[in-house]
């Protein structure tokens, strides 16, 4: 009789062969591509682990060895144990154009965030996940007349993170953003006085923070122990319970409003909620599911803004010649158009700073991901095999000296100047604009649908904490706080600490 450890050896085992024959068979469709980095299979632990501590150099090492081009290294964050990373305009114009039978951003993205497993399979069956839908079209559609909203509780909740003392203190900035930018989402989501609950807003917090670290932990993990380990690690089926008690009245009188008077009955709120069942099939209007939504929305949108807001306030903190000047802007648009989105957009030079700061520094160090679902060729005639995983090498280009001039250097009117110097060209350069040289959102049919609003909510934090808080940094630092790196993702500091006090 078979013992459990023989039986357990054997499937080890099997796995083993099968992980490198796959990666051996792939590597061969991929020879024509130049590696940087080890090739070897049998190297992969000391792969992993510096793809882990040292993915983001590894990619631009990359870039500028092969520029124009593409290069491939082994990771263990795809499914082939490949990514193959574009270098130049014409890849990214390559990817940009094909279609989504050819290239798949949300197989790809599933995969490194262990979507399949982490979020209890859901969308498995499908290529685009409904709420992107709501969020490209409702939320966009929506939001500009919800503006004092927002702006009602930035007010509220930057006093209670940030304080109203008029005496200098220390706060941890990352934390203070997060508890800032979760509210405000989530006045837009689901309302007062929800968007105030503790409760709620310590589970959605929690969650953003656990979500992250269980996505990338989970990238290194062999793929038959993913679906075992999901059930045990992943954060979503938690905060799903706990939010149940929460959520449920408030879905439920939803549903129940809709089944009587139809989708449009007269006082339907203007959130998230509504704009989801707007764009939900049948079999996915259930309780459950719908706070699956509402959590995977707070995580995408809270993430993120929070990361890009720590970046441009500690810029700002440590390149404070350019306060008074934002400040001007700030007063004098906001004098003749009121705290408005028709304002934010006229803010030219802290548009410029932002996207400076998010040049600089960003969200990771590659972009546009995608699945290969069929052979797919690049202009230049190098063929992606199909099962691969295709992505631009998006760190190096955003400090590439063929793109931007002294690219290593903060310069927060850099995007200011492009727009002014450029004749015809005053509506490109702002940080919502999708361009081949900064690729924060993407670009594509899967850029990300919800720049609009977040870039929105970014630029009107910033304003009234410019507006209303003097800010520094702590005594003995010069400069922005160093960030962390794990796999390909950007981290700002989470435990570095601004200096504010109120106004005088």
């Amino acid at each position: 009789m078979i013992s459990i450890g023989a039986a357990l050896a054997g499937i080890v085992l099997l796995w083993f062969l099968r992980s490198w024959y796959e990666f051996e068979v792939m590597k061969a469709k991929l020879r024509a591509i130049p590696t940087v980095g080890s090739s070897n299979f049998f190297t992969y632990p000391l792969v992993a682990l510096r793809f882990m501590m040292n993915g983001h150099n590894l990619v631009s090492e990359g870039y500028f060895k092969h520029p124009n081009s593409a290069f491939k290294v082994r990771t263990p964050i795809t499914p082939s144990g490949w990514l193959v990373l574009g270098t130049g305009h014409q890849v990214v114009e390559d990817l940009r154009r094909a279609s989504t039978e050819q290239l798949s951003f949300f197989h790809a993205a599933g995969y490194i965030l262990g979507a399949p497993w982490l979020n209890g399979n859901r969308d498995a069956d499908t290529s685009k996940p409904h709420h992107f839908d709501a969020v490209r079209v409702s939320l966009t559609r929506s939001f500009p007349s919800r503006f004092e909203d927002i702006r009602d509780e930035i007010e509220a909740s930057v006093s209670d993170s940030f304080g109203l003392t008029r005496d200098w203190n220390e706060i941890v900035l990352f934390k203070a953003l997060v508890s800032v930018v979760t509210r405000t989402s989530n006045r837009l989501f689901v309302g007062l006085p929800l968007c105030r609950d503790k409760e709620f807003l310590q589970i959605l917090q929690t969650l953003a923070i656990k979500r992250a670290v269980a996505g990338n932990a989970f990238q290194f993990l062999p793929g038959f122990l993913k679906p075992h380990f999901g059930r045990l690690i992943s954060p979503i089926a938690t905060a799903i319970k706990q939010l149940e008690p929460i959520l449920t009245p408030m879905i439920r009188e939803r549903l129940k409003q809709e089944e009587a008077m139809g989708p449009d009955w007269p006082e339907r709120p203007n959130d998230l909620l509504s704009w989801i069942l707007e764009c939900a099939p049948p079999h996915k209007r259930t309780v459950d599911d719908l706070i699956f939504r509402i959590i995977i929305l707070n995580f995408v949108s809270v993430h993120t803004t929070s990361v890009t807001l720590t970046n441009a306030i500690f810029d700002l903190a440590a390149h404070p010649e350019y306060i008074q000047p934002l400040r001007d802007e700030m007063e004098g648009v906001i004098k003749q158009n009121g705290w408005s989105k028709d304002a934010m957009s006229k803010m030219r030079k802290l548009d410029s700073f932002v996207k400076e700061s998010s040049r600089m520094r960003g969200i990771g160090s590659i972009a546009m991901a995608r699945k290969v679902m069929s052979d797919f060729a690049l202009s230049d005639g190098t063929v992606i095999p199909e099962g691969c995983t295709v992505a631009i090498a998006s760190r190096g280009l955003h400090h590439d000296p063929e793109h931007y001039d002294n690219p290593h250097e903060f310069d927060g009117y850099r995007f200011l100047k492009m727009r002014e110097s450029e004749e015809g060209e005053e509506m490109k350069h702002q940080m919502i604009s999708l361009e081949h040289d900064f690729l924060l959102f993407g670009n594509g049919r899967s850029a990300c649908p919800g720049r609009f609003f977040a870039v929105n909510e970014a630029k009107t934090i910033i304003s009234h904490i410019v507006l209303n808080y003097d800010i520094k940094l702590p005594e003995g630092a010069t400069s922005h706080p160093d960030p962390r790196w794990f796999s390909s993702s950007y981290l700002p500091n989470s435990a570095a600490h601004l200096v504010v006090r109120k106004r005088q």
